[in-house]
């Protein structure tokens, strides 16, 4: 090793961290900033053989120019790392598909050539809502993290990347006069899965998750969902719940218990029905059918919600509890707009003062307390 008093006067350019127990030289090479792990433990051996030897071995390479370029990888590589972390998630399934594009696109670029314009220039492109781009965007950050975990790039280019917040679509709900008819033309294990969503506000993978040991007699036990083949838990905690078995409810439950001939309340060949997707060619052609303005199938549990907070006769808590919900206020957020004048169908005889106004206090216990 070439003996330069410069390089001993240049140790000072890397500085020793320490992250979670391990050791990282922090230094510059052309005014860049790197940062790199040693894969040394925090220990004071370990710190003087960096100061004596791999310091100054590092600053006489920067000096004479001889560093090699750290190898880059591709976003591919990373990737599939991520998608091995993510892949026992509850939403994996559902998301594979958008993992996939991500990858397609950004796959074969080094994670150090990424930038910020090209993400933005990529999810500007996709024709979808802002909501759903969220998933695009948080692949693509969770990727990159992993690639600065393993110091492959100096920041994650997607962070910080935030979209307008955009209008929530209006909620259409079916009238009454279209509840009847939709119920009127729709036949068989069709009807009684119309009857069951209008009923129970159910989502459409826990109807298709229901089994015959979850329906008793007073009520319908929620505490699993089905969606493109796979069985899990409902979608939140608050989702596994225990459903009244309303009057209008039991018809349909009845009828299609005679239908079904597996474990499962809706099934096809003996065996569970694998996705709502399985009624959407029924559920088409109903609703033209029927002559109505087409809203999709879960739209039965929009106008189950609404008919409950119309009727007067429950409170918030219970609706909320009834469907699912996380808390009362997504209820009033999502529908207070359906709430027609309920609040001028209350009982306008009561005196609010009458009853409440404080009784005059004796004056001994006024003299007691001021005393006291």
């Amino acid at each position: 090793m070439l003996k330069l008093s410069a390089v001993a006067k240049r140790k000072t350019m890397a500085t020793i961290r320490e992250r979670n127990g391990t050791l990282y030289l922090d230094y510059y090479i052309n005014s860049k900033r790197i940062k790199r792990t040693t894969g040394l433990k925090d220990t004071k051996a370990n710190r003087k053989k960096l100061e004596q030897e791999i310091i100054p071995r590092l600053m006489e390479k920067i000096y004479i120019n001889d560093l090699r370029k750290p190898e880059h990888k591709k976003f591919s590589y990373y990737h599939e790392k991520f998608v091995k972390l993510h892949e026992n998630d509850k939403s994996f399934h559902t998301r594979i598909g958008v993992y996939n594009k991500v990858n397609k696109f950004f796959g074969n670029m080094f994670v150090n050539e990424i930038r910020t314009l090209s993400v933005k220039e990529y999810l500007a492109s996709l024709n979808i809502k802002n909501s759903t781009k969220k998933d695009y965007l948080g692949c693509i950050r969770g990727t990159l993290d992993i690639a600065l975990d393993d110091e492959a790039i100096d920041k994650n280019v997607a962070f910080g990347i935030r979209f307008k917040r955009e209008e929530k679509a209006p909620i259409h709900v079916f009238s009454v006069d279209e509840v009847s008819l939709l119920l009127e033309k729709a036949e068989g294990m069709f009807r009684n899965y119309i009857g069951i969503a209008l009923n129970t506000g159910m989502r459409s993978g826990e109807i298709l998750g229901l089994m015959h040991s979850d329906i008793l007699e007073d009520r319908i036990t929620v505490k699993r969902s089905v969606s493109k083949g796979r069985i899990t838990s409902p979608k939140t905690l608050g989702s596994i719940r225990d459903i009244p078995m309303f009057e209008a409810l039991k018809p349909y439950i009845e009828s299609q218990k005679k239908l079904s001939e597996s474990l499962y309340l809706f099934d096809f060949d003996k065996t569970f029905i694998k996705d709502a997707s399985f009624f959407k060619r029924r559920w088409h052609q109903l609703v033209k059918d029927c002559e109505i303005e087409y809203r999709k199938l879960y739209s039965t549990r929009h106008t189950f919600i609404t008919a409950m907070l119309n009727s007067g006769e429950f409170k918030i808590m219970e609706i909320a509890a009834i469907v699912g919900h996380s808390s009362p206020e997504m209820i009033m957020k999502n529908y207070a707009g359906f709430i027609k004048d309920n609040h001028l169908k209350i009982n306008t005889s009561i005196d609010l003062f009458k009853k409440s106004c404080p009784k005059s206090v004796p004056l001994n216990v006024n003299k007691k307390l001021i005393e006291a």
